[in-house]
């Protein structure tokens, strides 16, 4: 059996040298291997490569593939309310509303989706400074009124239907809530009765500087004393007034690092507690690519964080040629997580340059196979996956507000099937939401792990190289195929057999496998 490397001249560049051709080896060299064994009796917190399944909530908590649309960008459901609409400024007001988000149900749940995730709600500043896209409040994150629903998405019997809808369709909703500040033109900022309401303490001049970071004005905007029981209070009645009203599942919380752990690991409790829903659903976003950093917040209560250490990864991997060693190094780390799996797993969203924008940009050409491949990585590792709308229709936008285009339900079909194949595979497989996460090999241009339970098991591989691959790929000691088993790929139809307790795998060039228990129809491919 042959198996290929690079022959890396160390004059080119990352990306030239991964376009060199390549030469066979024996199989018995040492340049590929997969990742050493480490005897789980001797440790007992999870090994390199390795999370174990962990069932703290109601099983629907995993079992979500959550779409994003950012509501002002989706769909115009009711055009009396597109006063001000302006979509030659990227940062004004578009058009979309909550009847529109209502309408698009069906085509959300076509792709697989059954958690939606609804930017936020409430009142929002409306002016917009040419020339400046702070200002605005298309987005939601700059709050004038609490209690009400911003005009140019609708009302509060618009948010109560489409949450109704929602339900109709079996599908969950979650709210956002912004809890770090206010927008510029809230009555409270000027008022001397809610003075102490606020920090006042001016912009974040130290990012390093735990105080700053949470005390500090975030982008200017006044930033809350949320440990004033005042604040608090009103904080919290206004979240559980927003969980009664609209009947929603769960929230997604705002700038978490913004506000101390202390409040985190009152408030959480408390709002479940008060809201009457068991099984409230608690994502938040902590802006940070350090998994300690992240993982001290899952302990303060925030159990369900947006993995952005592992987006990182994925975008300097499978977006920009790197190694896949960093995909191995990263995953290792889960063991710095009390909750693996209660993480929120992205490769885009409203603050996120959109994936085929750099893809595009280091490799011209190859944007979509990259975020097809992209695409299967988090629909088959472990947390729970969150999708940014205008994925499936291969937006490529920038910074925002450039990642903030208008939906496209018509481009890319091709890619769209492509989610829907995905997100079904998921949505059918016991072990791919819930299975333990062990990894089967790694080098430089080829991963590959199994997510199995007792009774199911998937293999996942995918391979960043140019060239087709081989590579020999001994099962895990927990695995439980039998020689002579037939996998086949889920993306593809092709199907591989087990052999000797081992894979004989061939890969094309930046091309994903999704391998489950089969029959044998076809040619085996190895």
């Amino acid at each position: 059996m042959l198996i290929e490397v690079m022959l890396v001249n160390r004059s080119l560049s990352p990306i030239q040298a991964r376009r060199i051709a390549p030469v066979a080896i024996r199989s018995d060299a040492p340049t590929v291997a997969p990742r050493t064994e480490v005897d789980t009796a001797v440790l007992s917190a999870p090994q390199p490569g390795e999370t174990t399944p962990t069932n703290k909530g109601p099983s629907w908590h995993d079992d979500q593939v959550i779409y994003f649309p950012l509501t002002d960008r989706f769909h115009d459901g009711d055009p009396s309310n597109n006063y001000q609409v302006d979509r030659s400024h990227p940062a004004g007001f578009w058009g979309g509303d909550l009847k529109g988000l209502t309408e698009k149900l069906d085509y959300i749940q076509s792709l697989g989706a059954n958690s939606i995730w609804v930017s936020p709600m409430a009142d929002n500043t409306n002016e917009v400074r040419m020339g400046d896209y702070h200002g605005y409040g298309h987005h939601g994150y700059w709050i004038r009124d609490h209690h009400q629903v911003e005009e140019h998405h609708g009302n509060l019997e618009d948010a109560k239907k489409l949450v109704s809808e929602a339900h109709k369709r079996g599908m969950k909703v979650l709210l956002d809530v912004v809890l770090n500040h206010v927008g510029p033109d809230h009555p409270w900022v000027n008022d001397p009765a809610k003075q102490g309401w606020f920090h006042n303490e001016g912009g974040i001049d130290d990012w390093n500087d735990p105080r700053r970071v949470e005390r500090g004005d975030l982008g200017g905007l006044p930033d809350l004393a949320q440990e004033n029981p005042e604040t608090y209070k009103y904080l919290l009645d206004n979240t559980l007034w927003w969980l009664k009203e609209t009947g929603a599942d769960g929230i997604r919380l705002d700038a978490v690092k913004h506000i101390g752990k202390e409040f985190w690991s009152k408030f959480i409790p408390e709002l479940k507690e008060k809201s009457g829903k068991d099984d409230l659903y608690v994502m938040g976003e902590v802006f940070h690519g350090d998994p300690n950093v992240v993982a001290d917040y899952q302990r303060a209560g925030v159990d369900n964080v947006f993995d952005l250490p592992l987006y990182y990864t994925i975008r300097d991997t499978l977006g920009q040629g790197g190694s896949f060693r960093k995909i191995g190094q990263r995953l290792a780390e889960d063991r710095a997580y009390p909750n693996p799996h209660g993480l929120v797993t992205v490769l885009e969203n409203h603050d996120l340059t959109r994936f085929l924008s750099s893809a595009k940009e280091s490799f011209p050409g190859e944007g979509e196979k990259r975020l097809k491949q992209a695409l299967a990585f988090q629909m088959t590792v472990r947390g729970v996956p969150s999708m940014y709308y205008g994925t499936e229709s291969g937006f490529s936008g920038g910074h925002d507000p450039h990642n903030r285009e208008m939906m496209d339900f018509e481009a890319k079909p091709e890619l769209r099937r492509h989610v829907s194949t995905l997100t079904n595979l998921r949505n059918s497989s016991e072990a791919l939401r819930h299975g333990a996460q062990r990894e089967m090999w790694q080098d430089d241009d080829v991963y590959a792990f199994s997510r199995a339970t007792d009774s199911e098991e998937v293999i996942a591989v995918f391979h960043n190289g140019y060239q087709e691959a081989h590579r020999e790929m001994p099962l895990r000691a927990e695995s439980n195929l039998k020689n002579g088993q037939v996998l086949v790929d889920a993306l593809s139809g092709r199907e591989f057999q087990v052999r000797d307790g081992k894979l004989n795998i061939s890969l094309q060039p930046l091309t994903p496998l999704v391998l489950q228990k089969g029959s044998s129809n076809n040619k085996v491919h190895n």
